[in-house]
């Protein structure tokens, strides 16, 4: 039993992270992606959370409200786990390809919200289309489409 509570812990208990609504499964999913990523140089700025907030709230169409719930709970599911693979596994399973360019170019859009790329963040980008089932190709196009000028 103690390695199963340690296993459940290191890896995360599947169990505790499906809601059994898809589409909310899904909204947690690609919220821990950008929480993720706007951490990933260890430094949130007001400018990316502004971003996170803006990118989820019209991908989803949701109300101010419901985004600020999202985003809470995929904190503590995040802080949960050890990886992010489950997440992107949700969305792997569950949106189609072009749904997921989407969200890269999205999370790429949220790299330069604070006006700088850190070797952190691209290597997180790199992760992230791998687990998405992304080709490097179709992450640098992202990339490309949404960098500032």
């Amino acid at each position: 039993m103690k390695l199963q509570k340690w296993l459940d812990n290191f890896f995360g208990d599947d169990k505790n992270y499906n809601s059994g609504d898809e589409e909310y499964d899904d909204k947690i999913a690609t919220s821990v992606l950008f929480i993720e990523l706007a951490g990933a140089d260890f430094n949130v700025t007001p400018e990316e959370e502004k971003k996170i907030f803006s990118s989820l709230q019209n991908f989803f169409n949701m109300p101010g409200e419901e985004v600020e719930e999202i985003i809470k709970i995929a904190k503590e599911k995040r802080s949960e786990r050890q990886d992010i693979w489950l997440f992107t596994n949700q969305i792997k399973q569950n949106y189609n390809r072009e749904r997921k360019i989407k969200i890269v170019e999205l999370l790429w859009q949220l790299v330069y919200a604070d006006g700088s790329m850190d070797k952190y963040e691209e290597a997180l980008m790199r992760e992230i289309s791998n687990l998405l089932g992304l080709t490097h190709g179709e992450m640098i196009e992202a990339k490309i489409k949404v960098k500032p000028k």
